[in-house]
């Protein structure tokens, strides 16, 4: 397969024996990547320096999505002409290096030009551990999609197509849902399917690893206010999307049957089939 020009940021912040971790399976799963940007953004109030990758230092606190725009913006830039760009939270490990190359083949097969990596944390799996996908979608190539029904923003991928059509994050989202509006955004610029449908390579977890289960050691749910702020973030996502991601709060998100989002699918495939054409 092409290897084109991939872009990786990795988000930390005062997490060092995780973003060690993190950096050196990332490092050494570059090298497999001879065009390849790698940026690191340190939100931690301990600066970290290194001369084989660009660090940005922004002094601590900027908030997660204002440190994703941070690489976003690097990687998207016309400068380094990025096709193909993931984002890494500092508590994931890559267990095989080949992951870049399973995402890109994903997106430039299927058409789904967004995804996210479904197992992080406990929220899609069920109380005996076991991963809840509402679909595994086949695809001609055997490649598979696993459907969500939550996302997470610990490791995501995004075609370059996805940044031109909707920009970057909305940073009036402060430390809650950032990632969650950036995704519906994507979704309804075609490039995703339906909300609660979220799309990961199926078998993606012989990929990538938590550093830790169930967000343990979280910089951003340890804190005190944190439920606070997430419900003011919930409010805001409300007002500018129309309804709730909480089950019982404000105006209920739409249900897609199963039948709407393979026919989503399909029309996601075919368009990208006839512009590869």
């Amino acid at each position: 397969m092409q290897r084109n020009k991939i872009g990786v940021g990795i988000i930390t912040c005062d997490r060092e024996n995780f973003f060690k971790k993190a950096i050196e399976s990332l490092t050494k799963a570059l090298k497999e990547y001879p065009e390849h940007e790698l940026i690191v953004i340190n939100d931690g109030t301990t600066p970290i320096h290194s001369d084989e990758y660009q660090v940005v230092n922004t002094g601590g606190k900027i908030g997660v999505g204002r440190a994703k725009n941070y690489a976003l913006h690097h990687l998207s830039n016309k400068i380094r002409k990025c096709e193909h760009i993931f984002l890494m939270e500092d508590d994931i490990e890559i267990t095989n290096p080949d992951v870049f190359n399973l995402y890109i083949k994903a997106a430039q097969e299927t058409g789904v030009k967004h995804l996210n990596f479904g197992l992080h944390g406990n929220h899609n799996l069920d109380l005996a551990k076991n991963p809840i996908k509402r679909k595994i979608i086949n695809y001609p190539s055997n490649l598979k999609l696993a459907l969500y029904p939550n996302i997470l923003g610990a490791f995501s991928y995004y075609h370059i197509d996805t940044l031109n059509s909707v920009g970057v994050m909305d940073e009036q989202f402060y430390n809650a849902l950032e990632h969650v509006d950036h995704t519906y955004q994507i979704i309804k610029a075609g490039y995703h399917p339906p909300f609660r449908w979220f799309a990961d390579v199926d078998g993606a977890e012989n990929y990538l690893k938590d550093i830790v289960p169930d967000h343990q050691e979280s910089k951003i749910r340890s804190q005190e206010d944190f439920m606070k702020n997430f419900m003011e973030n919930h409010e805001r996502f409300m007002k500018k999307n129309g309804f709730s991601v909480l089950a019982g709060i404000g105006t209920p998100e739409n249900e897609y049957s199963e039948e709407e989002v393979l026919q989503k699918l399909k029309e996601i495939w075919k368009s990208h089939q006839q512009i590869s054409e």
